[in-house]
């Protein structure tokens, strides 16, 4: 269910998910503000934390989608289950390093005006979670809202807004309001 708390903000898991339907994302706390670092998409693991040697970490996994739908392994039966078929280590491995890849992209972003940075984010997403209309038209998400984009992208929804509107004179936003749709 949308803001179901998956992990809290300092809970070491001792398990391993994967989302079979749904969107969750990576929040941490910065200066009392809390951003998204990353989302998590429909066939991703996450808990990767439970093998860290940290003893604490500084981020939560929240649902942001209206539904979702998470399979949780214990970390001692993922751990029983590749010795049985190490096939899924490569399952596992891959899954893993596309998320850090998708997370680095992430940073490369930051440091691009605001407007680009929204445009990044508003591809990124339409990539991972859009959805083709009937017209051809790419739609995202309705829980794809200026409050997210301006979590993800380190922003104002105020600016957020701006850039919405910039883009949409632009014309490469057909609508700036939830669905925000694509040209």
């Amino acid at each position: 269910m949308k803001d179901t708390l998956i992990i809290d903000e300092y809970e070491k898991t001792e398990n391993i998910y994967y989302v079979v339907e749904g969107v969750l994302c990576v929040e941490i706390l910065n200066d009392g503000k809390r951003y998204i670092s990353s989302f998590i998409f429909q066939n991703d693991f996450f808990g990767l934390d439970s093998f860290s040697t940290f003893k604490q970490k500084e981020h939560s996994i929240r649902v942001i989608s209206e539904h979702a739908t998470v399979f949780c392994l214990s970390k001692e039966r993922l751990l029983h289950s590749l010795n049985e078929e190490p096939l899924f280590y490569e399952l596992l491995l891959s899954n893993f390093a596309d998320i850090f890849q998708r997370h680095y992209g992430y940073f490369n972003f930051l440091h691009l005006p605001t407007t680009e940075r929204i445009k990044h984010a508003l591809t990124y997403l339409s990539d991972h979670i859009g959805i083709l209309t009937e017209n051809e038209q790419l739609e995202l998400p309705k829980f794809i809202t200026q409050e997210v984009l301006s979590k993800f992208c380190r922003t104002s929804q105020s600016r957020v807004s701006i850039s919405l509107s910039e883009l949409e004179k632009e014309g490469w936003l057909l609508k700036k309001k939830v669905p925000i749709t694509l040209k």
